[in-house]
């Protein structure tokens, strides 16, 4: 074992402590028992690598550390695997996860000119109900900490469309993203953006690869507003992945749907107080525009229904 080279070591004990792995036939305490070198690499990789799949994990692991108790390891990476269950405390939970083990000045962490904690990456996958009345704890938890990637998937099977972001955690969610001072990439599907105010995609200047995908009633002008802000001049990519301007049985966006946009939306001022881009009077669609739609925006079709809709040959882009 000494032989291995120590990220040789770090990668085979991440896959093995990573619950997404067959863990019916893993015993993650007997690699915890077996020897202290693999103890000490896989009790770091726990605690900086944070994965639950259900509240009860979360609960758990603030009944751990309470009362003052610090984790012996600041967090890196936070995963949240809602996949088949109950997600309707998730972001309760998420906030009284960052507030209570991650506040406290003596972890050995990362933190922002806020004072937040610093993670690499923030995965979310879990749905969101339309009727929940507490939608603002989706920004009262996300804004808690300042990461530098961002993923919120739906846990839908292939070639299966569900909303996952409903139109209410549209807006909470958009908000926390535009406080991520250190966010350079960003995805999000099943969304939809009904009733969200349009001209309102997160300006989030650091921000450089933007993957979209599965969304329905998205305004192409919104998306042009968005790429052409000019806070934006880091991005380097928004692909859109089977997303729609209505309904999933009517057309998806193509780049030329953004590029003719362009003439009702175009650099914009400031976002305003809440940190996302207001629609400013229509501006002339220049080459200068065009150019740089052409080069960041990519437009695909992935999921097919089986009958009807906007049709789409395979992994094609969209122009």
């Amino acid at each position: 074992m000494g032989s291995l080279p120590a990220e040789l070591l770090i990668e085979i004990l991440s896959y093995f402590l990573n619950d997404k792995a067959d863990i019916h036939i893993r015993s993650p305490t007997a690699l915890l028992t077996s020897n202290s070198l693999l103890s000490d690499i896989a009790m770091k990789i726990l605690y900086t690598e944070l994965y639950f799949k259900n509240s009860a994990q979360i609960t758990l692991f603030l009944t751990t550390y309470r009362n003052g108790k610090v984790p012996p390891y600041a967090p890196r990476f936070a995963d949240f695997d809602f996949v088949g269950t109950d997600s309707s405390r998730l972001f309760w939970d998420i906030h009284e996860l960052f507030t209570r083990c991650f506040t406290s000045p003596e972890l050995n962490v990362e933190r922002d000119a806020h004072g937040r904690p610093c993670l690499e990456l923030l995965r979310i996958c879990a749905n969101t109900h339309a009727f929940d009345y507490d939608h603002e704890r989706i920004y009262d938890a996300l804004s808690l900490v300042n990461s530098k990637r961002f993923i919120w998937d739906g846990p839908n099977p292939p070639h299966h469309f569900s909303i996952a972001i409903v139109p209410p955690a549209v807006q909470p969610l958009f908000r926390a993203l535009s406080t991520y001072t250190n966010l350079i990439y960003l995805k999000l599907t099943y969304l939809s953006m009904t009733f969200v105010n349009h001209g309102k995609l997160p300006i989030i200047p650091s921000l450089q690869t933007f993957h979209f995908g599965q969304v329905v009633f998205l305004e192409p002008a919104d998306v042009s507003s968005f790429v052409l802000h000019p806070s934006m001049n880091k991005l380097q990519e928004v692909k859109l992945v089977d997303a729609y301007k209505g309904s999933i049985w009517g057309a998806r966006i193509r780049r030329s749907d953004i590029e003719a946009a362009t003439t009702a939306s175009g650099p914009l001022g400031s976002p305003n107080a809440t940190g996302v881009a207001q629609r400013s009077l229509p501006v002339p669609c220049s080459p200068t525009n065009q150019d740089i739609i052409r080069r960041i925006v990519v437009c695909k079709a992935t999921t097919e229904r089986i009958i009807g809709g906007d049709r789409a040959e395979g992994d094609e882009e969209l122009v």
